[in-house]
């Protein structure tokens, strides 16, 4: 250790508890974590103005992975007419107190691992003011400087812990990704775990996957997990039953990350204790409303990455509430959250992004395509009455059944003939699908890809079209170029190096990409500004994801987005009274999750849909259904659209009185 310090440029001390070097001012060995002088020792070098080796950062914080509390009278707290003229702040803490969170909240680790850590943060850049961030020479995107400045934040400034609070649709998630793939990469954590609402594990796994090349797990046993390393990815509702509880509880974490985290607003909840008593060196909150209904809240979210910054809840009600919905002390109180919160504003990003024109086409189907539908439905349903003990397996089944029904005869008929149905089913109702097989077969093209073909050819500008099924594809590929036009393909069933050609060939010469959901993530395609969904994901996430890929930063065209769909179908009722009604098409990229994720119920939109489809014994009563679920979301809109205007006019704008109700 005395050569890497010597090598780096900073000057030590010889500690006397441990006689092991140490930085020469910082107030405790980074080793035993005594505090007091020791024998002076080494050359008298200066040390980088970053401070990025020595136990203190240049904000007073500790090393600890949790900054200081908030002292009780400190000048750092002057009232705001005594700001300009006080020192700077000092966030200090009493010794004892820290010892006792530093037991409670780290576990140790070997010297050696210390030490690399040290050499891994020193090396990354021994002469800048800041940290560089080694994760963006190995990622495949490139973040935002916004989203790069609040990974540095709190990977830097905070230690590791901290809120991410910007405004939704600025991409958390991908902060979030940069400062685990960072920890990672430095040795500041091996074992990670993940807390998201139920309906936004999947979405989580692929940004890790794709976007930040992590490995990660979901546990289908979390309550055996052991102490072993690794990103362990669990939804919040699974992970604070009794049994996953207790498993969780007592491993030690490097990092503990949590999204919408305003799910532990009320430190009397469940979900806010077992969060807040897990073992974890750094935590991470994810949160567009670090305020909603209390002032309290904000109290809450912050003791859990900071515990005893703001000292008491005593403490904080005397400095900073006048009463639950009014600050006393607003820019004391934003200076002081800036200290465990990093937050932006759409305003301040400088992202603007062209229009969305959406055009929703409903085609009539022949009279074969509407008895198709209909006997598909009525095979579904009566699979479900008859399954009652099969659970969610059968009802996944059956909804990707009726997805296929509205997509194509050919997709149906795959997963019909492949004897997927359990087989009493196949028994019972062996008439009934044996007229399903033969009305798909009597049908080569339906009306959508005749309507299809005839719009893709209305334009000569380059073309996206999403399907979820690759039968479906294949039947619209030869019907597109039939009709003359050049065709590109991308789907999961080629290799890498097939659909990088396909990008690269649609990026140079145009014409119609045809692409299942692999498409819809991952790919920068803002050179096109056409799309069509041909046929609907009933999680309305899936549909951002697609259109994300045209309306990012890049584009420069009004974005045209084309729905089509059958008359008569579920299909019609999802997009004319679901997808409508909540304006989908018109939220901003990323502003759908945080909106369901404030959903009371936890099952997944897709599941809740499919079960009101299998459920619904006519039409009217499944309009009716899905009227209530959209009356459910756009509550839930509400919800979150109030929460954060609390938050913007206590963490953003001046002062001002809210009505209290």
């Amino acid at each position: 250790m005395k050569a890497l310090l010597d090598s780096m440029g900073f000057s030590y001390r010889i500690c006397a508890a441990c006689l092991r070097p140490t930085v020469e001012d910082g107030p405790f060995c980074m080793h035993c974590g005594a505090r007091g002088e020791g024998l002076q020792g080494g050359p008298a070098k200066k040390r980088p103005e970053s401070g990025a080796g020595s136990d203190e950062a240049p904000d007073g914080t500790s090393s600890g992975g949790h900054p200081p509390a908030a002292g009780g009278d400190l000048p750092g707290f002057a009232s705001s007419s005594e700001m300009a003229a006080a020192p700077a702040l000092s966030w200090e803490i009493a010794e004892k107190l820290q010892q006792e969170m530093q037991l409670k909240r780290h576990r140790t680790s070997d010297l050696s691992a210390f030490e690399r850590r040290l050499l891994a943060f020193l090396a990354s850049a021994p002469s800048a003011n800041r940290i560089q961030l080694q994760s963006l020479q190995v990622i495949p995107i490139e973040p935002r400087p916004y989203q790069i400045d609040s990974a540095l934040a709190i990977l830097e400034d905070m230690r590791g812990s901290g809120i991410l609070a910007d405004e939704v649709g600025l991409g958390k998630t991908i902060e979030a990704g940069l400062i685990i793939k960072e920890m990672l990469l430095r040795d500041m954590a091996r074992r990670v775990l993940i807390l998201v609402p139920a309906s936004l594990v999947i979405q989580w796994r692929a940004e890790l996957e794709e976007k930040f090349l992590l490995d990660v797990v979901e546990p289908e046993n979390p309550e055996d997990l052991s102490e072993s390393d690794g990103i362990f990815l669990i939804s919040l509702s699974r992970a604070k039953s009794s049994r996953v509880q207790e498993s969780l509880s007592r491993i030690a974490w490097d990092l503990v990350v949590v999204d919408e985290a305003h799910a532990l607003k009320n430190h009397l909840t469940q979900s806010h204790r077992f969060v807040f008593r897990l073992r974890r060196r750094h935590t991470l909150l994810l949160t567009a409303t670090p305020v909603q209904n209390d002032l309290r809240e904000l109290y809450n979210l912050v003791n859990i990455v900071a515990p005893g910054f703001f000292r008491s809840i005593r403490w904080f009600r005397r400095k900073f509430m006048i009463d639950r919905y009014n600050v006393r002390e607003p820019e004391l109180l934003r200076t002081a959250c800036s200290r465990v919160m990093v937050r932006h504003r759409r305003g301040d990003t400088l992202i603007q992004l062209p229009p969305r024109k959406v055009e929703n086409i409903v085609v009539e189907p022949s009279q074969v395509e509407s008895e198709l539908f209909d006997l598909t439905l009525e095979l579904a349903r009566r699979t479900m009455h008859a399954s009652p003990g099969e659970g969610e397996q059968t009802a996944l089944i059956l909804s990707i059944l009726l997805k296929e029904s509205t997509s194509s005869p050919q997709a149906l008929l795959a997963t019909l003939e492949s004897a997927i149905l359990p087989r009493t089913v196949r028994e019972r109702e062996q008439v009934l699908m044996r007229r399903v097989i033969q009305l798909g077969r009597q049908i080569p093209v339906t009306a959508k890809m005749r309507r299809l073909v005839e719009w893709a050819k209305s334009d000569d500008a380059p073309l996206i079209v999403y399907t979820e099924y690759i039968e479906t594809l294949r039947v619209l590929r030869v019907l597109l170029e039939g009709a003359g036009l050049l065709v590109h393909t991308y789907s999961g069933q080629m290799r890498g190096r097939e659909k990088n050609q396909a990008i690269e060939d649609f990026r140079n010469r145009g014409g119609v990409l045809l692409s299942t959901e692999i498409g819809g993530q991952g790919l920068n395609l803002q050179h096109c500004h056409r799309m069509v969904n041909f046929d609907l994901p009933w999680n309305p996430m899936r549909l951002e994801q697609r259109i994300g890929r045209i309306h990012r930063f890049g584009q420069s065209e009004t974005v045209h987005i084309v729905n089509i769909t059958a008359a008569g179908t579920f299909e019609e009722v999802l997009m004319r009274v679901l997808l409508s009604k909540i304006r989908l098409f018109e939220l901003v990229i990323g502003e759908i999750d945080s909106i369901l994720a404030y959903l009371q119920n936890p099952l997944p939109i897709e599941q809740r849909i499919g079960r009101i489809i299998l459920e619904s014994p006519d039409m009217a009563q499944l309009s009716r259904r899905m009227e209530q679920l959209a009356d459910e979301i756009q509550a839930a809109q509400a919800a979150m659209e109030q929460d954060q205007l609390i938050s913007a006019k206590i963490l953003d704008l001046p002062a001002e009185r809210t009505p209290s109700s």
